[in-house]
Formats: structure tokens, sequence, C-alpha cells
């Protein structure tokens, strides 16, 4: 009975530590710690590549989480992720789908930000997606075809036309047309060059001959300079005179106009004008009839 006893006691502790070893294999596959608690937020991106479940989440380099469940949402992509619990992410935080490895393994990186503002558990949080190692292949490959189709086209457009015996012929034919054209400016310049050579050696000496007449006559141009200067000192003198005639003229028209005064007064009254007249003419008659009778003159006493 006793034998049979320890056997079971024996047989109970070896599956308790299975039973231990199996969860605490479990976690350390997993990479969890048993004391540690994790929240769900769901990352929106244009697209994640390879991106697959279980890759790890990096906050600031660290690993703090895990990717979860993946699936198209609309035009872009939804990522369910774990992280864990004592990590709060600021508003203004960067995060983005990042290549870690040459044959294009991915995470999701985290780069914290500053705001005082925090994502609540359970919201949806915008990402970016990086290109890595196989969109860059990708590309390349998109390049080395269109460089390939560029080559193809250059080399059937030079043999249609650099290549052909016509283009070769026509190429030949400008290349003696310049030549000539060459060979004839050459004669040209040979020809002019004594008559521009005597052209300037006159214009050099009619140049020398200027500067001596003025050497020559330094003296009487400065007199009449300075002549010049005296009469236009005398011209302005002149002007300011008229300006100060006309003046008085302005102001005596506008006396003439007015009718302030006696002058002014006679100019403008057309019957004064008119009986003036009539009596200018009145006079002028008695003077004539006095010249020609006598003037006879009688006085009375009464």
């Amino acid at each position: 009975m006793k034998k049979d006893t320890a056997l079971y006691f024996i047989v109970g502790l070896v599956i308790v530590v299975a039973l231990v070893i199996l969860v605490f294999g479990i976690f350390f596959l997993n990479d969890k710690d048993p004391r540690e608690t994790y929240v769900t937020y769901y990352l929106r991106f244009n697209q994640v590549s390879t991106l697959a479940q279980d890759d790890p989440v990096k906050v600031n380099g660290v690993k703090l989480g895990k990717v979860g469940n993946i699936a198209l949402h609309g035009n872009g992509v939804l990522v369910k992720v774990s992280v864990r619990s004592d990590v709060q992410i600021p508003v203004d935080s960067d995060i983005r789908v990042q290549n870690i490895g040459l044959l294009g393994e991915r995470q999701i990186g985290m780069l914290l930000g500053d705001s005082a503002r925090m994502f609540s558990v359970g919201d949806t949080i915008i990402g970016y997606f990086d290109a890595g190692i196989a969109e860059v292949m990708g590309m390349a490959g998109e390049v080395l075809d269109s460089a390939k189709i560029i080559m193809n086209i250059a080399r059937n457009l030079l043999d249609s036309t650099i290549a052909t015996q016509d283009f070769r012929d026509r190429f030949n034919r400008i290349l003696v047309k310049a030549e000539e054209l060459e060979d004839q400016t050459l004669g040209l310049l040979q020809k002019a060059d004594p008559a521009l050579q005597g052209s300037l050696a006159g214009l050099s000496q009619a140049t020398r001959k200027i500067n001596e007449i003025l050497d020559e006559n330094k003296d009487p141009l400065k007199n009449l300079v300075a002549d010049a200067n005296s009469l236009l000192g005398q011209t302005n003198n002149l002007m300011t005179g008229a300006d100060t005639a006309l003046q008085r003229v302005l102001v005596l028209t506008e006396k003439l106009q007015s009718k302030n005064n006696t002058l002014g007064i006679l100019l403008n009254d057309r019957q004064l004008h008119d009986d003036l007249s009539t009596t200018v003419h009145s006079a002028d008659s008695l003077f004539r009839l006095i010249i020609k009778d006598g003037l006879d003159v009688k006085i009375s006493f009464w």
C-alpha cells in the first residue's frame, strides 16, 4: 500500500512539473511574461507589404508588443496590435511599417511624440509605410525594363537615320558645303583686311589731328566757354526782367477790366463811350464853324 502511494505521488509530481514546464515554455516561445498585461490598438496603413501576424511591435526601438490580425478595411489595411498596458501613445506619435531584414522581414515601429494627449485603448491610429528592399528591387526592375525599352527605341532610331546610306551622303554633302563656306569666308577676310587696316589707320590719324587742334586752341575754347556762361547769365537776367514786365502787364490788364477804378468804368460803360463820342463830334463841328465864320460874341447890359 505504501509503495502504491509513493508511486502515485511521484507520477502526480511529474505531471505537475510537466504542466509548469509546458506553461512557461508557451510563454517563452510567445515572448510573453505572465506578469504582464496587454491592450489592443488598431493601426490603419495604405499597404503593409510582407508584414505578418506575430511580427514585433517596437516602441522607440524596444519590443513591447506584436502584430495580431491583418485585414483589408476599405481602401487600406487594418492591423490589430497588442501593446503592453503600461505604454501610452501620444497623438503626435509616428507609426510606420518598417523593413528589418534582407529577405523582406517587417515590423511596426512606434516613435512616441511629445503631446500631452494620448490615444485611448481600442482607438484606430493612422500609420505610414516605409519602402524596403523588396519595393526597391521592384522599382529597380521597372527602371531596368524602362531602360531596355528606351535603348531599343534609340537603337531603332539610329538604325533608321544615322546608319542609313542616305543620311551619310547628306551629312558628307553638308560637310563639303561647310568647308567651301569656310574657304570663301577666309578669302573675303583676306581681301577686306588691307582696306580695313587702312581705315583704322586713317581714323587713328584723324583722331591724332583733332587732339592736336584741341591742344592748340585750348585757351580760346576756354574763353569761348566763359563767354557762353556769361551770355547764359545775361539771358537768365533778361528772362527774369521779361517775366516781371509780363506780371505788371497782367496786373494793369486786370485793373482795366475791373469796374473799381475810373478808367475801368469808362472802358466798361458803352453808353458813356457813345456820349463821349457824340460830344467830341459836336465840339469838332463847333470848332470848325468858329474857324470858318469867326466868333461873334454879344454882351447885353441890363
